[in-house]
């Protein structure tokens, strides 16, 4: 029978929780060759993804460890970048607000289907949004949020 991904997820959890474990006993434990079981440990592990706040927490890091100068630079391209999402957000309230004004009157006219399609129209760019809004919480939400209602 051929090992499976989960028997070399698990070789190499049990070294990492029982280094002083021999590969033949983990290879025994699994009923896999020991031969296998050794080649699996000598390869490198994948990189596993980082979670939003891991990579935030890493960014972080690294912003602090930069020289002055470069430091500098940075925050001038997110005060940059910040402006443009203020831009970006304005832009998609108006259009927000156009679409439900356009639906509002065609179901005052009784025009059921482009009141229909507005409302079709709101709900996908409501979606596209929400999930554009993921990227903004990068650079702080809340401040990017207030800035552009305020304007």
């Amino acid at each position: 029978m051929k090992p499976t991904p989960l028997q070399k997820a698990a070789a190499r959890q049990m070294r990492r929780d029982y280094p002083a474990m021999s590969v033949r006993q983990i290879a025994a434990k699994l009923g896999i060759n020991s031969g296998t079981v050794s080649k699996w440990l000598r390869q490198p592990e994948p990189e596993t993804p980082l979670s939003i706040e891991g990579l935030i927490a890493r960014t972080q890091q690294n912003f602090e460890s930069l020289p002055p100068s470069e430091a500098e630079k940075l925050s001038h391209l997110r005060d940059e970048l910040r402006g443009k999402q203020q831009t970006i957000i304005k832009r998609q309230i108006t259009l927000l607000e156009a679409l439900q004004a356009e639906g509002m009157s065609a179901l005052k006219k009784k025009d059921l289907p482009t009141a229909r399609a507005a409302a079709s129209l709101i709900s996908a760019f409501t979606k596209a949004f929400s999930h554009e809004a993921i990227v903004y919480q990068i650079i702080d939400p809340a401040a990017v949020m207030k800035s552009a209602l305020k304007d």
